[in-house]
């Protein structure tokens, strides 16, 4: 397998790796990556380079690889990973053979020397929770969950823009974007709100028992109140509307009979000219067939508003003293509205003495 490999520096992209084994007639991905990334490089398009170069190591990690990644991303802007890969590289050089080491050159040295000029320039980032945060908010930084001892510490990141991301679970997510210059030290602090607390569940009103009065002997029927002794309390609000329709139906009844009465006197008085005995010109006819129905309408709006005027009185005088008022035994009358058929209705009355 081909294994040449290509290390760019940061001034002025070039060393070679070592060559090792012999050629591969299949093409290696890994080589591929690399050799696109550094042509990125050369071209200066770091945000197409730096990835290629990524894909590279993970598909086969190489030191160069890695120490040529930390340059790119150094070139790139990214200067908190930039470190990173440079601190791996140093991480990892000491595992090495002294053959590998010597195939490496001075990149031990050139990556110390780089790793400290960015390290002056690279900004920080702490993100602190709100007062009165749930303990369980999941904060999130680029689309990473951030671990818990990172929340409230100082991290170095890269320069520009950061997508910061906190929620309580089942609360409101807090999203905002923060942006870090070079040398920067940033704090901000996350306004998490928590789950809004349930409304407590009201129980249902309980129903009043109902008293049964009965007479000894009786045979279990009830004496001195009529079949059902909560009926009037419970249909109270029920009675009351059918008073406000009946009345109401009376007052509109009366109105369009007073109305259609004064337009009907009128046109008696245009016949009064228009005819003479039982002959009439066009115009006395008109008042006359007028005047015929107006009488009718109004005949019947009286008929109608004195019924629901009469109705609504006898609901209203009629309405029974509430049970906690009204003597246990004795006479009683009640009167209510019963409702028979389709649109039909009937006033009840019911007593007993």
């Amino acid at each position: 397998m081909n294994t040449a490999r290509y290390a760019l520096s940061a001034a002025c992209f070039s060393s070679a790796l070592a060559a090792a084994g012999a050629a591969s007639a299949e093409p290696d991905p890994a080589q591929a990556a690399f050799d696109r990334g550094v042509a990125h490089m050369e071209a200066g398009r770091f945000d197409q380079g730096c990835p290629e170069i990524a894909q590279s190591q993970s598909l086969d990690p190489r030191p160069g690889t890695l120490f040529t990644l930390a340059e790119c991303e150094a070139l790139r802007g990214r200067l908190a990973t930039a470190i990173a890969r440079f601190d791996e590289y140093l991480a990892l050089y000491p595992t090495l053979t002294a053959a590998q080491r010597r195939s490496q050159g001075d990149r031990e040295r050139s990556a110390r020397a780089q790793r400290a000029a960015l390290a002056r320039d690279v900004p920080e980032l702490k993100l602190v929770l709100s007062p009165g945060a749930p303990a369980d908010v999941v904060v999130e930084r680029d689309g990473q969950v951030l671990p818990r001892e990172a929340i409230g510490a100082s991290v170095p990141v890269d320069p520009g823009e950061h997508a910061i991301r906190a929620r309580a679970p089942g609360g409101p997510a807090l999203e905002l974007l923060v942006r870090v210059d070079k040398r920067e030290k940033k704090t901000v602090t996350l306004e998490v709100m928590p789950r809004p607390p349930r409304p407590p569940e009201v129980p249902p009103p309980e129903k009043p028992p109902v008293e049964d009065k009965r007479a000894p002997g009786a045979g279990g029927a009830v004496v001195g109140a009529p079949p059902a002794a909560t009926a009037p309390e419970a249909g109270a609000g029920g009675r009351r509307a059918a008073v406000y329709v009946a009345g109401g139906l009376g007052l509109v009844g009366l109105a369009v009979g007073g109305v259609t009465g004064a337009l009907a006197i009128q046109k008696k008085g245009v016949v009064d000219d228009r005819c003479a005995g039982t002959a009439c010109d066009a115009d006395g006819m008109a008042a006359a067939d007028a005047m015929k129905a107006l009488g009718l309408a109004s005949t019947i709006g009286f008929g109608v508003g004195l019924a629901g005027a009469g109705a609504a009185a006898v609901l209203l005088f009629t309405e029974p003293e509430p049970a906690s008022t009204r003597p246990s035994g004795g006479a009683w009358v009640a009167a209510g509205v019963t409702p028979f058929g389709p649109g039909g209705a009937a006033l009840e009355v019911r007593g007993a003495w």
